[in-house]
């Protein structure tokens, strides 16, 4: 057996606690790398941890836009969630996409009468990245998604600050017939949600076209 985020084997090293009581597959380092977010005291809009009323920037979103994105978060946005996200992401490490197949199995579960839709990569970047990051951890899943959406190139989330991105225009365009979308309901998957506001971008895009219901689920908050 080996760990699902960094590959090394388990068998010769596995701790009795690895064995009996952990459903993640990872070893003792990564597991210490994810810190799952407490669903029952996260904020219902946007899952921001110890958050269990709906937070100020979720009001906002409400105030301004008139819906929430009832966001679902795996796991907290912290040092150790960086240690992944950063040599997966961004060095092309595409080993860890299944760093944390099974939690994502599981949270997928509860939406299986959505469409999932991964967030896309512009052109441009998915030639320099080489692979989109949400899609390559879904491809171990057990579930199917759909490109709803396509992207135009922007400067990257990750160069820009919180002010940048709550004003950057929106990025997408359907990706298909609209018949597709059309009063169903789409789960956006993507791997950080920050400011919320490329998942906004989506949702309302998705509702302009006429879907009935659109959620998200981030790997982290």
């Amino acid at each position: 057996m080996r760990c699902s985020c960094c590959q090394k084997e388990l068998i010769n090293n596995v701790t009795l606690r690895e064995l009996f009581f952990s459903s993640s597959q990872r070893c003792y380092h990564c597991e210490k790398l994810f810190s799952k977010i407490d669903q029952a005291t996260a904020c219902p809009g946007c899952g921001r941890p110890n958050s269990a009323e709906l937070c100020s920037d979720c009001r906002l979103w409400q105030q301004q836009l008139g819906f929430v994105m009832k966001n679902y978060s795996l796991f907290r946005y912290d040092d150790g969630f960086r240690q992944w996200i950063e040599p997966y992401k961004f060095t092309g490490d595409y080993r860890l996409r299944g760093a944390f197949v099974l939690e994502l199995n599981r949270a997928l579960q509860n939406y299986r009468s959505y469409l999932f839709c991964p967030l896309p990569l512009s052109k441009e970047r998915f030639e320099k990245r080489g692979f989109n990051q949400v899609c390559g951890c879904l491809d171990l899943t057990k579930f199917s998604y759909e490109l709803l959406l396509r992207r135009s190139e922007l400067v990257p989330q990750s160069e820009k600050s919180r002010e940048d991105r709550l004003r950057m225009e929106q990025p997408f365009q359907i990706n298909g017939p609209i018949e597709k979308i059309r009063n169903q309901k789409v789960l956006l998957i993507d791997d950080v949600y920050t400011t919320g506001r490329t998942l906004f971008h989506g949702a309302e895009l998705l509702y302009e076209k006429g879907a009935e219901t659109v959620k998200s689920l981030t790997f982290a908050r």
